[in-house]
């Protein structure tokens, strides 16, 4: 293995890290206000039993800035909405969007210290790898945070802006700088 794939292959494993540890994070803080929602009662109701951890998945990709569709079929009410429950919820903390930047940070710096970087040139390619290990989760999880209440009513978070935002812009930006300020670092 050559030096460049494991340098690719260490960012793009502390790309997986940092998306389970926001889902962790995520996960701690929200459960409790999930579990107490109306929106988890109702997908538990029509058949969509334990729906408060794909409910989390929904505030993961809030947190990203990615809305979550929501299709609601009821005659005179029903429509499809874009939504984004943690700008939208008194009961969730605007803390929540600071967790998957803090952590993508931390794993472009992870990544830089393991493999040595010490040039910003060697991080700008080290901290966008990151993204090849948090792309996939978010598209997995784009798809399996997915709830159908009956046949034509339910919610998913939206899944072009998942895979965009999510899964490519975040990882990158935030890989690079972390990767960017672990060089510096390893520099002096």
């Amino acid at each position: 293995m050559n030096l460049n794939s494991r340098r690719y292959g260490t960012a793009a494993v502390a790309g997986v890290v940092a998306f389970a540890i926001t889902y962790v994070l995520i996960y701690a803080l929200t459960i409790s206000t999930v579990r107490d929602s109306l929106l988890t009662g109702v997908a538990e109701a029509f058949g969509d039993e334990n729906a408060d951890w794909k409910v989390v998945g929904w505030l993961v990709f809030n947190a990203h800035f990615v809305t979550t569709t929501v299709t609601i079929d009821v005659p005179l009410f029903g429509g499809t909405d874009a939504v984004n429950f943690v700008a939208e919820s008194d009961s969730l903390s605007a803390v929540l969007y600071l967790i998957p930047p803090a952590l993508l940070t931390a794993a472009g710096l992870a990544a830089a210290r393991l493999d040595g970087v010490t040039e910003a040139a060697d991080a700008l390619r080290v901290g966008p790898s990151v993204a090849l290990g948090y792309l996939p989760l978010a598209v997995g999880g784009a798809v399996l945070f997915a709830i159908s209440i009956g046949e034509n009513s339910g919610g998913s978070p939206t899944l072009l802006t998942a895979v965009v935002l999510a899964g490519v812009v975040y990882p990158v930006v935030f890989g690079t700088v972390g990767a960017v300020v672990g060089a510096v670092l390893a520099g002096e």
